[in-house]
């Protein structure tokens, strides 16, 4: 189910008219119907991808009454005191009208699952509410004309006159790989903070009471041990296999999707759909799910495909990225994700269970090996051999603006380690790009995609756990690799492998030709946008010369001018 615009105010067009133009704009995350409930003045609107709720269900979803209408984006696995947490008995409510009243109708804590839910009254009064981990994407764009909100940024773009870009926006993503201020790259648009509560009405946007923080969770007071970890990760397994629509996996051989594919083979599930990409030359992905070793037979009935993607794709995948997203990204997973996603269209899969949340959960990255050598978190993000050639790219004015939109947006430290510093600012700078990354690129093809590590209480059991607990001896998320060593002994001493594109060989060498004609093709819209002429000439030349500074910036500055020509579209 998916969740399209609400716009409330005394705009020049009517909201329901606004409502429409934006959900055309969202039909590709809906293939089961759509609708839109309201007047001038306020209306809300959704299409649905049904997973659970009744085929014969209208959109948006109404009481019986009619009295109150709800567009829903999400899956509610658990209700009931302490579901967030994994404690306590709790329900598993029927899909559609009754997941989104199980939503309006209790706190945070109360609940298990991922969501943005609107809520309008008769009064034509519309209460915003979004999951406590954002896992569910939902934007805000506020405008003298009203205010509407939407899963999507390009539904948002024209609602109200075009959006511009920010300029800020574009520096801090090009010298952090992401917008760390708060804001989005556009003009008026901001996401809605996860676990916030808003009321829209006559144009206003106004913030309410939530009753629960936002990421990240809150500690419980008994550190937790493998035992209580593993019973987590089975407990969350158990409650995002409900599903009326056909099941899959996402395998890239690594800890996290192997763990998900050890519990669905421990609880015998057959004739699953699973599906992988396999990156040519780092070494990631499955071809065969007898690689992974898994428990039992019933694995032997999955069904398994897998694409290789290499090079070329990763290059011819950029403008379709940018366009699903909506903005330009760092990710060079980004293309091989929407490669995967198109694959588990193609194999019927209507939910997908995917891994994303671990490495956040768990402190499962690679670099956070040397946070304990490291200052201060500043130190961990600002970038180290490319100060120079960023600062000639974007000016030192810009520079230095964007180094302190990353300073006013860390953590206090307070005598904390720089780990759980640098723990807590993931959360919503690195954790939240990925969840988009996965809603967006898996939407666009008619797919939900479901994060197991993201419930059943995980994320409070992990952060009851020291930063080094979790990344120590030279070893990543060591908590979960202890609670599946008797399964899986192989990944206690595994190095991680990244789901990314290996982007040192291949954008050097025969295709650094074609990297420097793409961004020379873009040149005169990444100068718009306010890079510098010279220094744009020079990151050229280093490109062309191999440089590994330069090359390191191509694939941002390859999705930043796709970005910027899908604009002048």
């Amino acid at each position: 189910m998916c969740l399209a615009p609400a716009a409330a105010g005394a705009g020049r067009t009517p909201a329901d008219r606004l409502a429409t133009a934006a959900i055309e704009k969202l039909l590709h995350r809906g293939p089961d119907g759509y609708g839109v409930i309201g007047d001038g003045g306020s209306a809300v609107a959704m299409c649905r991808l049904r997973v659970r709720s009744r085929p014969s269900a209208t959109v948006p979803f109404t009481t019986p009454a009619g009295a109150t209408a709800f567009a829903f984006n999400g899956e509610v696995y658990a209700v009931g005191s302490g579901a967030r947490a994994g404690e306590g008995l709790v329900d598993v409510p029927a899909g559609g009208l009754d997941e989104a009243e199980g939503v309006d109708g209790h706190g945070p804590a109360d609940l298990d699952g991922m969501y943005a839910l609107l809520r309008r009254t008769q009064d034509g009064a519309i209460e915003v509410t979004r999951d406590p981990l954002g896992i569910k994407p939902l934007y805000l764009r506020r405008h003298r004309d009203g205010a509407a909100v939407a899963s999507e940024i390009p539904a948002l773009l024209e609602l109200f006159g075009p959006s511009p870009v920010r300029p800020e926006a574009v520096t801090q993503f090009l010298l952090f790989g992401r917008v760390v201020d708060g804001g989005t790259f556009f003009e008026g648009i901001e996401p809605v903070a996860p676990g916030a509560r808003l009321l829209l009405k006559e144009g206003r946007v106004q913030q309410l009471p939530t009753g629960s923080e936002g990421p990240p969770p809150t500690r419980p007071d008994t550190p937790a041990g493998p035992e209580r970890i593993r019973a987590a990760v089975a407990r969350a397994v158990d409650r995002v296999l409900v599903s009326d629509r056909p099941l899959g996996l996402a395998l890239s051989g690594g800890l996290d999707s192997t763990v998900l594919a050890t519990e669905l083979a421990r609880r015998g599930v057959r004739d699953l759909s699973t599906v992988s990409v396999l990156p040519r030359g780092n070494g990631d992905g499955v071809r065969e799910p007898a690689d992974l070793r898994l428990p039992g037979t019933s694995w032997q009935s999955w069904r398994h495909r897998s694409v290789d993607f290499g090079p070329d794709d990763l290059l011819d995948g950029i403008p379709d990225a940018v366009r699903s997203l909506g903005e330009p990204t760092a990710l060079t997973s980004v293309p091989m994700y929407a490669a995967l996603a198109r694959l588990a269209r193609e194999s019927g899969i209507v939910v997908l269970l995917v891994g994303e949340g671990a490495d956040e959960v768990f402190g499962g990255y690679r670099s956070y090996l040397g946070l304990a050598a490291t200052a201060g978190a500043a130190d961990f993000y600002l970038p180290g051999e490319r100060s120079g050639l960023l600062r000639g790219l974007v000016g030192a004015p810009a520079y230095d603006a964007a180094r302190d939109a990353l300073l006013d947006a860390l953590p206090t430290a307070a005598d904390r380690p720089v780990g759980d510093v640098v723990r807590e600012f993931e959360y919503e700078h690195s954790l939240e790009p990925l969840l988009r990354r996965a809603d967006h690129l898996l939407m666009a093809q008619g797919v939900e995609g479901r994060t197991p590590f993201l419930h059943g209480g995980l994320p409070a059991l992990a952060a009851s756990l020291p930063f080094e607990a979790l990344v120590r001896d030279g070893q990543t998320k060591v908590p979960l690799r202890q609670a599946y060593a008797a399964e899986l002994p192989h990944f206690l001493n595994e190095v991680k492998k990244p789901f990314r594109a290996p982007v040192d060989d291949w954008l050097t060498g025969p295709r650094a030709a074609r990297v420097r004609a793409d961004l020379a093709g873009h040149l005169d819209r990444l100068e718009a946008s306010g890079l510098r002429p010279d220094a744009l000439g020079g990151l050229l030349d280093g490109i062309a010369a191999g440089d590994a500074t330069a090359n390191g910036l191509a694939f941002p500055l390859l999705t930043l001018g796709a970005w910027l020509e899908w604009l002048a579209i």
